[in-house]
């Protein structure tokens, strides 16, 4: 007498499909409140006169998911269309960034994407560096609260 399955490989299947992309829904959520905080620090910071909006402009990030952008957020500053610059320098920063460091996992990329952004934290201007240190101290309580929120959906 042996056992008998009620469901078909292609069920197990669907429901293992489900689960991994309720993971992703997941981490993609936490990845975004992060990187929320990381470029509100950075766009705040009262330590610079940015004169043509681009280097607040090129204040951003994006959500890799195996080398693809899943989510992206900059926000153009200023009232003139030199913020624009800003943005797409930042954009191609990031993803210049993640075509040689993000292969086959989650990434939060956050950039600052003028080539001077780095002269002028060189000043001790602050620009990123507050930013990196709350994703520092941030990214272990993320972590935790990920595996809470996969654990209390049933998923591990």
């Amino acid at each position: 007498m042996g056992i008998k399955p009620h469901f078909k490989k292609a069920d197990v299947m669907k429901a293992f499909q489900k689960k991994a992309a309720d993971i992703e829904r997941v981490m993609i959520r936490q990845l975004k409140v992060l990187g929320e905080k990381c470029v509100n620090k950075a766009r705040t910071l009262d330590t610079y006169k940015d004169q043509t909006g681009n280097l607040r402009s090129s204040i951003g990030y994006v959500i890799y998911v195996n080398g693809s952008p899943k989510y992206v957020n900059f926000e153009q500053k200023g009232k003139t269309e030199s913020g624009e610059l800003g943005v797409k320098k930042a954009l191609d920063t990031a993803n210049e960034y993640a075509a040689q460091n993000v292969k086959n996992y989650y990434a939060l990329v956050v950039v600052a994407g003028m080539d001077y952004a780095a002269a002028v934290e060189s000043m001790g201007i602050d620009v990123l560096t507050p930013s990196e240190q709350l994703a520092e101290t941030e990214f272990p309580k993320l972590m935790t609260r990920l595996m809470d929120k996969i654990g209390k959906a049933g998923v591990i």
